[in-house]
């Protein structure tokens, strides 16, 4: 590392993994509602925090085509402008839609617009032979206003840019109106109140052969800065009439970034941080060399492409828990492959990490500490703190090959006070406590020992016999809480002398490790190998904290209480906090900034000013509670898409002030996507929701699944979104939306006054009539029955009679084999066994719903087709879409079809989700005129139909074959699975 430091940052990545149509994206823009959009060259995306936005669907684009590689952004009070090689599009944000305006129309061979800016009312846009036009956003009048005396843009395509990209210095407005285009060779300006052109930089002496590669325009200093090919940097200072040359040794200034207190150069592999009077605060060498695209957010957080890979983003600030990881500092970064052991506070809130490296947090500093005498010497796990009442540090060296070791004490300068040798038929050295006016306490493998500073001597302690003792823990009033491997903590006391008197033990037949005294509450915390246990006074359990209630670890490193009312514990799932009076629990990963999921055991310390410190297999983190989010962005829960019945809802006031939707009784399945728009903390916020008139407990929304809502009844559902404070499990209230769903006809007051008044007019008329209609209705539902019963004859044989004999056969050979101790061959016919058992449940399942009249059944046959898709695919990374006639519930009433049916699609999603490889599959059931098409497609690998081993397709097709119908497969690239079923059927 080189400059000054800038203390502990952190890098983020948002990648195709997270939703990114392409990992190269030339244009990035920070609009004023609260996104960030991203250029592709394959679409448009927008990053709200948490989720990725891809603009790629046609219905996004009213009346024009699809935007794929955008070309530069700005924007007015009410819309989004991004420029392309067709014209300019216009987002409306309240529609979430694009329009495409041609602003140059036939001034010029191709159609390019890139917007500069808003200024006068008007969007200002210029094309590759820099003609400038102007756009009114109210009035729509283009205007063509100036040609810029530039050499043409040979190509906007990034492989056709001759290594010197124009969006690396894009044309901007500066303060005092007066759009600027930076060239190869000069520098323009036009401007807007008096329309004329100037050439700012010829008034000064400069070379004939520099190259302008980059600029960035400092609007609050009124400061130009030009990055050139082989001349340093420019800084063009007061309305540009000052320059100055400066990091001359500095070449191909690529990309230059600026915001309030930084700037920022990149020359591959360079990137370097500087200060706003240039001083050097650090350079960055490694992992830089593909990027470009340097832009600053409005919380300072520096963005930039990784071509290729998607967005990096360096937060100055670091994570919200500090680490080791994101640094160039060569002590800190070891401990990424050595991991930390050990901790101890020296002065100045420094501390000393694995007894070999002194790290001030202050200033993300650190230092070898190689003392003398132990430097070929295996230094052990150090105390877990230092002496407090002297700033003392206690350290223990082992040399098994002398057959001795040595525990010395330096005094607050690290300065060698003195030795105190030991045998290290003690065993391995373990803990270490120090009390005010005692002797140090040990704790080795064989036993607890006690210091005599006087004669220098260790003596063993007698009354605590155990061996393999693992932690001392100090608790109040001279108690001790001594962990041991594989037996009880046990709980001493110090009397007179050096007299130590066994209590009682501590959470008997649990192997505890460590215990926290919250001394107002009275309460003990203890770590095990179990989860966090909580016990009063007398050493009774309260509660216990485990996976079954949240707590993500349970085999518990580490446990420190705060003065702020939260136990924090590291475990192997990363870090963990329990609100000891709420008994809320925060979980903290990877998003959070901790330096590995898996931490390490007796690795923490709780600093003098209230900092924690845990180590891990990856370095540490500290942090000083109490943690809360920063809010620089106010947290916005908003609707970003709702489908009734698989179609796209759309109002024209815009989604985000829907307040209510009144539906139809048949437009009762309903998707809500609800996202948290947060640039600063969305990733780390839950979202929430309940339906108020229906449940009153909160339940999470995942981000990437919608709120599905099936077969809704007639009715009012108001529901309520919020969003939890991770903290103290606090829920704020956002946004509600009433959905009500109307009844049919049928079950209004006026269709039965009229059906009344219809009975009550041809009651004697039905009277007369009423027994001729009862023998025949008799009559008909005999003949109904009869046929149902062949039916069910027939399907019972065919699906279930075959799998019970292969059942008993299967359980004949199954004992023969166990009778000749042929145990692996009968456990293979076993789980046959289990299998064909397990198939014969769920078509048992399917026979016996598919024989419920529709009238009666608990699902319809849509819903239920929509059910076995969700348990299926739900489960898996395969996304789908479903698309059936609700009309089918009616008209299907025959239980095969609906049995055959069910198989059919049950069998083709399994075969899906194990074979295909795909990514995504579409149901679609539709009823037309004189058939039912059933089509199920999906995006996989495919397969040759000529090698087809098992019975799913054959099952498929005679499953078709049985109810009249026509099958069609197709598999190359993908599948396509197509089934015609006649409405009429002999």
């Amino acid at each position: 590392m080189k400059g000054q430091g800038i203390g502990n940052y952190s890098v983020s990545k948002i990648t195709q993994d997270q939703g990114l149509s392409q990992g190269s994206n030339y244009f990035w823009h920070e609009d004023s509602k609260g996104f960030i959009w991203l250029t592709g060259n394959d679409a448009l995306n927008r990053y709200d925090g948490s989720s990725v936005k891809t603009y790629n669907l046609n219905y996004f684009f009213k009346n024009c085509p699809t935007l794929q590689q955008g070309y530069g952004f700005t924007e007015d009070e009410n819309y989004l402008y991004i420029g392309s090689t067709r014209g300019l599009y216009i987002y409306n944000y309240r529609l979430d839609e694009f329009t495409l305006v041609d602003i140059f129309k036939n001034q010029f061979k191709t159609k390019t617009a890139i917007p500069v800016g808003f200024a006068k009312g008007k969007i200002w846009i210029f094309n590759e032979v820099y003609q400038l036009a102007s756009f009114d956003v109210v009035s729509k009048v283009i205007k063509m206003e100036a040609k810029i005396p530039l050499e043409p843009i040979k190509s906007v395509h990034i492989y056709d840019s001759e290594n010197n990209p124009f969006y690396y210095r894009l044309p901007f407005l500066d303060k005092n109106q007066n759009i600027c285009f930076v060239g190869k060779k000069s520098l323009v300006t036009y401007n807007l109140d008096s329309g004329k052109i100037d050439f700012p930089l010829k008034k000064f002496e400069l070379k004939s052969d520099i190259i302008f590669l980059s600029s960035a325009y400092d609007k609050q200093q009124n400061t130009l800065y030009l990055g050139t090919f082989n001349d340093g940097l420019f800084v063009v200072r007061n309305n540009y009439n000052s320059i100055d040359n400066t990091q001359k040794t500095f070449k191909e200034i690529s990309n230059i970034a600026i915001n309030h207190e930084k700037i920022v150069l990149h020359s591959r592999p360079y990137l370097k941080i500087f200060d706003k009077h240039l001083n050097l605060k650090k350079e960055l060498s490694k992992g830089y060399e593909r990027a470009f695209g340097f832009n600053f957010d409005k919380i300072g957080r520096l963005w930039l492409c990784d071509d290729g890979q998607g967005q990096v983003v360096l937060d100055f600030r670091g994570a919200m828990l500090k680490n080791n990881l994101d640094t160039e500092d060569s002590l800190l970064l070891s401990f990424k492959k050595f991991g930390v052991s050990s901790f101890n506070k020296l002065t100045d809130h420094r501390v000393l990490i694995n007894s070999s490296v002194i790290f001030d947090p202050k200033n993300y500093t650190a230092q070898v500490f190689k003392p003398a005498h132990f430097e070929n010497w295996n230094v052990s796990r150090g105390a877990n703190y230092s002496y407090p009442y002297s700033n003392e540090l206690w350290m223990v060296k082992e040399n098994y090959n002398h057959g001795s070791g040595e525990v010395a004490l330096f005094d607050k300068n690290l300065k060698l006070k003195t030795k105190f040798p030991f045998d290290v038929t003690f065993g391995k050295y373990q803990s270490m406590a120090v009390f005010p006016n005692l002797n140090p306490l040990f704790s080795f493998s064989n036993g607890l020992y006690f210091l005599d500073l006087n004669s220098k001597k260790f003596k063993k302690i007698e009354s605590l016999p155990y061996k393999n003792s693992f932690f001392i823990n100090i608790l109040s009033q001279n108690r001790l809480g001594i962990s041991y491997l594989n037996q009880d903590m046990v709980l001493a006391k110090i009397e007179h002398g050096n007299q130590y008197k066994v209590v009682q033990k501590i959470l008997p037949n649990v192997q505890s490790f460590y215990i926290q005294e919250d001394e107002k509450k009275q309460q003990y915390w203890v770590g095990t190998n179990q989860g966090i246990y909580l016990l009063d006074k007398n050493f009774k359990t309260i509660k216990i904290f485990d996976s079954n209630n949240g707590l993500a670890g349970t085999y518990i490193y580490g446990i420190l209480l705060d003065d702020f009312g939260k136990l924090w514990c590291s475990h192997q799932r990363g870090l963990s906090s329990i609100d000891t009076k709420t008994h809320f629990i925060s979980n903290f990963d990877k998003e959070d900034g901790i330096q590995h999921l898996d931490f390490n055991n007796r690795t923490f310390m709780k600093a003098e000013d209230g900092t924690l410190y845990f180590g891990g297999v990856s370095g540490f983190n500290y942090f000083k509670p109490p943690l809360k989010f920063n809010t620089f962005y106010k947290p916005e829960i908003y609707f970003d898409e709702i489908l009734i019945n698989n179609k796209r809802y759309t109002v024209p006031e815009g989604l985000q002030f829907l307040k209510q939707i009144e539906l139809n009784h048949n437009e009762n399945n309903i998707a809500i996507k609800v996202l948290i728009k947060d640039l600063e903390n969305g990733s780390q916020r839950k979202l929430l929701y309940r339906i108020k008139n229906h449940d009153n407990s909160w339940k999470k929304l995942s981000k990437k699944t919608p709120l599905n809502l099936s077969s809704l009844a007639p009715g009012i559902y108001n529901i309520e979104f919020g969003i939890e404070d991770r903290f103290n499990g606090a829920i704020s209230y956002q946004k509600e939306l009433t959905i009500h769903i109307g009844k049919a006809f049928y079950q209004t007051f006026l269709f039965w006054a009229i059906v009344g008044g219809l009975i009550f007019g041809g009651i004697i008329f039905a009277f007369s009539r009423w027994k001729f209609i009862q023998q025949q209705n008799s009559f008909k539902e005999q003949l109904a029955l009869e046929a149902q019963r062949n039916k069910i004859t027939a399907d019972l044989h065919d699906d279930i009679g075959s799998t019970l004999s292969s059942l008993q056969i299967n359980s004949a050979v199954a004992g023969k084999l166990i009778e000749k101790d042929q145990i692996k061959e009968a456990q293979n016919v076993l789980k046959n066994i289990e299998h064909q058992s397990q198939k014969l449940s769920e078509n048992m399942s399917d026979i016996v719903w598919s024989l419920k009249p529709n009238n009666d059944a608990l699902m319809t046959l849509s819903t239920r087709i929509r059910n076995i898709v969700s348990e299926i695919l739900g489960s898996s990374d395969i996304n789908y879409q479903i698309d059936i006639d609700e009309i089918i519930n009616i008209e299907i009433t025959d239980f095969s079809i609906k049995k055959n049916l069910i198989l059919i699609i049950k069998e083709a999603l399994n075969n899906a989700v194990k074979y295909s490889k795909a990514d995504t599959v579409s149901i679609r059931l539709k009823s037309k005129t004189d058939e039912y098409q059933l089509e199920i497609k999906d995006n996989g690998n495919g397969f040759d139909q000529k090698n087809i081993n098992g019975n799913g397709i054959g099952n498929m097709k005679r499953r078709t074959a049985e109810m009249n119908g026509f099958f069609e497969i197709i598999s190359e690239n993908e599948t396509f699975i197509k089934i015609s079923i006649p409405k009429i059927r002999d």
